[in-house]
């Protein structure tokens, strides 16, 4: 069993967490700009109808997250897109390359001695 298949997997997938989290910061953050606007199903009267604010692409979302917040808030909670990728992604990518070396047959079988060619 080699560190190297587990270090390789895991630096990877560490990398990849953490370059990916601002873009799953700012598509949750559309998620709840979406929930803002539905009603309350029991209410006894009619609301004021109060117009939907325009929708917003992922662009303007992180822009208006870096001029309220700082860039800083990009990567807030990145902590535990790195823990999840330490332990899951990098036990996962490096029992991989195990696993394979185990089940892999070290001698490929061979046809060309069977009758089947010998037909023609």
């Amino acid at each position: 069993m080699t560190v190297k298949g587990f270090f390789e997997g895991g630096v990877a997938s560490i990398v990849a967490g953490c370059s990916t989290h601002p873009l799953d910061l700012i598509k949750v953050r559309m998620q709840l700009q979406e929930t803002h606007i539905l009603r309350p199903a029991f209410a006894l009267h009619a609301p004021t109808p109060v117009p939907p604010p325009p929708p917003s692409g992922p662009i303007s979302v992180g822009v208006r997250i870096v001029q309220a917040e700082g860039v800083a808030a990009l990567f807030s909670g990145v902590s535990a897109t790195m823990l999840r990728q330490t332990l899951y992604s990098t036990t996962r990518m490096g029992l991989y390359d195990v696993l394979k070396r185990h089940w892999t047959d070290p001698e490929p079988v061979s046809y060309t001695h069977l009758d089947v060619y010998k037909r023609q």
